[in-house]
């Protein structure tokens, strides 16, 4: 999502893991078409339990684990004897990029690979290499270290692979074991390869070079390059991929982490809006937990964050809106879930907005992080309305909850008082352009812009107000057009055609006497900003009422 997640590490209690890993009521599993062509045949001799593992493989590739091991199980049902079921029933209860399984789940995946093992005279060589390998990922000690596990896992399957080299899904569940090994964290801040990334990319590539169409690996590498400082690469990936899996709500999102990278504003929003009505078939089934609570709310955050930055108001509040009200009934039983609260907070600061933002009501005390973006939002508020000793009560407000959040509460990809550093930066930088203090102003926001960078990868953002709009305004206000000039263009390199950065550049190089070089820039703003339904002025990118 996360998604992270999400795209993120989801850090759940092993309780509500079990509570929607282990539905208490589960239906049996039914046969779906719009997964992909996923087909890896096993020893059955009943063609319904091979239709069963191939969705259960379907389903794994689209990152709906849960539903990856109804369709397992329900393999074992028709077929008790094939021990690739069990396998796939196993491999899925396991962590994966987007969460790390604990406790019950890993002894219910124990469980079942132990299954697959006593299976295993009857199942084929490269059946029992593939369970041999997932032998090496699962321990009956839940004391056991799950890194070094995870390690010899990955190792195994690189052995795999190179034993199967004409065997696709070996190779994509090898890149998987990888990219599990450090989930969100395959390229540094400034876009290196971390450890093992190089070898995961050309492992995909080999894949998508013989089958183009392999879901599995379309989806991976667009999460393997993503954070990359040349995403553009997945572009054909994303191309294909909705198309691939229409049915697959996670894979129909998946090409809009590609293009929020690329400044495909238009289609990122596409991506999610009709990744939203796949879930929504899905979720008809009845089927709660983990992917509906995270993956679903994923697709909606990810769509309000690609239309503010298309510049469209009415449609990014209205999403916002529906994502706090789908997720705040769930935060007791999944807390992690209020990382998507405070969007609607952000959307109103990143369209200035101030009497709405004014009326938001205070939440509850048991929402630190929204509490926290509250006071920001209401300090940025006064500020832009120059109530400068109101902005510096909501500051001091703030700053005060920020103390109270402990230090290892997550959001997104990284812990909060990380983002929420970001927050009290920027606010007490407009305050002091507020106040017309501007040497302090820049000093400040450009400390705020530091924090921004250091904030870890996610889509979308886990910081998505971006600093640098702030302070390039902030500077044409001052008529320091040069030092706006160079803010704007370091905007637009970590945002492609991000639509206020080349409203802020177009301005700037007016303002130089660069007329061509501002009508080269003026048309690539007239391009991102054709369906906005808001107007651009410097004062307001400053969020400044004048």
């Amino acid at each position: 999502m996360k998604l992270r997640f999400l795209l993120y590490l989801l850090l759940v209690p092993s309780t509500i893991l079990a509570q929607h890993n282990h539905p208490k009521t589960e239906t049996p599993a039914s046969l779906t078409a719009g997964l992909g062509e996923t087909n890896h045949p096993v020893s059955t001799s009943n063609p319904e339990a091979q239709k069963f593992f191939n969705q259960g493989l379907a389903y794994l590739y689209g990152f709906n684990h849960e539903e990856a091991a109804r369709s397992f199980k329900q393999a074992t049902v028709l077929d008790p004897d094939l021990a690739m079921a069990y396998w796939g029933v196993a491999l899925v209860l396991g962590s994966n990029y987007n969460m790390q399984a604990e406790g019950p789940a890993l002894l219910e995946a124990y469980a079942n690979l132990q299954k697959a093992r006593g299976l295993l005279p009857k199942a084929s060589e490269p059946e029992r290499d593939y369970i041999d390998a997932l032998l090496k990922r699962y321990s009956s000690d839940l004391q056991a270290d799950q890194a070094k596990l995870a390690l010899e896992y990955k190792t195994a399957m690189g052995l795999l692979m190179a034993k199967y080299p004409d065997d696709l899904d070996a190779a994509t569940l090898y890149a998987e074991s990888m990219m599990n090994l450090r989930p969100w964290k395959l390229w540094t801040k400034d876009g290196k390869p971390a450890e093992g990334t190089e070898e995961i990319v050309s492992v995909l590539e080999g894949v998508l070079r013989r089958n183009p169409n392999h879901t599995g690996a379309n989806h991976y590498y667009i999460h393997a390059v993503e954070a990359s400082n040349n995403a553009e690469r997945a572009l054909p990936s994303a191309a294909r991929l909705g198309k691939l899996a229409p049915k697959a709500g996670h894979l129909v999102h998946m090409p809009s982490h590609v293009y929020i990278r690329t400044g495909d504003y238009n289609e990122a929003a596409q991506s999610n809006a009709d990744a939203i009505v796949a879930d929504r078939e899905y979720m008809k089934t009845g089927q709660q937990g983990i992917y509906t609570m995270m993956y679903y709310n994923h697709n909606v955050h990810f769509l309000a964050g690609a239309n503010a930055m298309k510049g469209r108001y009415a449609d990014a509040i209205k999403t916002a809106r529906e994502l706090e009200a789908g997720v705040t009934p769930h935060l007791v039983a999944m807390p992690m879930l209020e990382m998507f609260v405070p969007y609607t907070i952000v959307t109103l600061v990143r369209f200035q907005r101030w009497e709405e933002m004014l009326k938001e009501p205070k939440p509850g005390a048991n929402l630190k992080i929204k509490t926290a973006y509250w006071h920001f939002g209401r300090g940025m508020a006064y500020a832009g309305t120059k109530q400068t000793a109101n902005a510096e009560s909501e500051l001091k407000e703030l700053q005060a909850v920020i103390k109270t959040i402990p230090a290892d509460t997550p959001l997104g990809n990284n812990v909060a008082i990380d983002v929420l550093a970001v927050a009290e930066k920027a606010l007490t930088g407009k305050i002091a352009f507020a106040k017309g203090d501007h040497r302090t102003a820049y000093e400040l926001l450009a400390k705020a812009v530091e924090a921004e960078d250091m904030v870890n990868y996610n889509e979308p953002p886990d910081w998505d107000l971006p600093v640098r709009e702030l302070l390039g305004a902030a500077l044409l206000m001052n008529g320091d057009n040069v030092a706006a000039e160079n803010v704007f263009r370091a905007e637009i390199v970590k945002h492609q055609r991000n639509g206020r950065a080349l409203f802020g550049l177009a301005e700037s190089l007016r303002r130089q006497g660069k007329a061509t070089s501002a009508a080269m820039v003026q048309r690539e703003f007239d391009l991102a900003w054709e369906t906005a339904d808001t107007k651009l002025t410097v004062a307001g990118l400053a969020g400044i009422r004048q």
